[in-house]
């Protein structure tokens, strides 16, 4: 009798799954296709936010260097470039498994795009009801339609390696549990961005907090967060989580002020779906 997939996705390492039993079976059931499996090992393709996620289940190192090239090369063959325009992402939480994984990846153009802490901040504060106006002269209000290129022009200056688009500031505005813009209230100019998500297990997910360079260090992403800690309290969650990028010591100071701790470090891998995108980066 074959083995049920779900549980094979719990056992062995190295392994990354992080969908719930109730996605990974809706997964399993629409898109049969995006789960491969061989032996003991299993390889899923979660499509998100314009991107396939990869989750997946080796037995052992070996069994990765062995199986993972043969595996994802028949989900690359399932996935519609137009499905996921924005390619691959695998995300390594197994740090000591890096040396056996990363030459694989590397070898099946896939680079290292961003090293990242996820912090936790295990009780809410007991401060009111968040104030719109966050600080003297800057208002938070809900995003609008005609702000996203605006957005979008903010976090290619805000980030380093923004990831934001168009069509992705768009579906966020559609499904997002909030969508904020701040905008400083004398020149109208929008100096601020703020996306929260609801979690699982009563918590809060703190997505993007983005800050236009000109109004860096003046209090305005310390503010952002605390309103965004109150308005969690206030829809009854209990906690909330962010994720940084580990080399964002000022970000990693602030968020430790405001007691967020350190839970898990990983490394993000992305893959270009073009072909001839993905030559480019072999050839590198």
């Amino acid at each position: 009798m074959p083995q049920d997939p779900y549980l094979k996705a719990h056992r062995g390492l190295p392994r990354h799954v992080t969908l719930s039993e109730a996605d990974f079976r809706a997964l399993e059931r629409e898109r049969p296709d995006h789960l491969i499996e061989e032996g003991e090992a299993v390889l899923l393709g979660q499509p998100r936010q314009r991107r396939i996620d990869l989750h997946y289940a080796f037995p052992d190192r070996a069994g990765f260097a062995r199986q993972f090239p043969g595996m994802f090369q028949r989900l690359l063959a399932a996935v519609d470039q137009e499905e996921a325009p924005l390619g691959f992402r695998f995300r390594l939480t197994d740090r000591p498994s890096r040396p056996y994984l990363e030459p694989v990846l590397l070898a099946h153009a896939f680079e290292m795009s961003r090293e990242w802490l996820e912090m936790t901040l295990v009780e809410l504060p007991a401060d009111g009801p968040p104030a719109d106006e966050v600080a003297p002269g800057f208002v938070l209000r809900p995003a609008r339609p005609d702000d996203i290129e605006a957005i979008v022009r903010l976090e290619e200056l805000a980030f380093p390696t923004p990831l934001l688009t168009v069509d992705l500031a768009q579906e966020a505005m559609r499904t997002a549990a909030v969508y904020r813009v701040l905008g400083a209230t004398e020149s109208g100019a929008l100096v601020g961005s703020l996306l929260l998500e609801r979690r699982a297990a009563a918590t809060g997910q703190i997505v993007t907090i983005a800050v236009h360079p000109d109004v860096q260090r003046r209090g305005l992403g310390e503010a952002m967060l605390r309103w965004s800690l109150a308005w969690f309290r206030g829809q009854g969650l209990r906690r909330a989580a962010l994720t940084v990028s580990a080399d964002n010591a000022p970000a990693i100071a602030l968020y430790r002020k405001l007691g967020f701790a350190a839970r898990e470090m990983g490394l993000d891998y992305h893959r270009p779906i073009d072909e001839e995108e993905a030559r480019q980066v072999l050839e590198k």
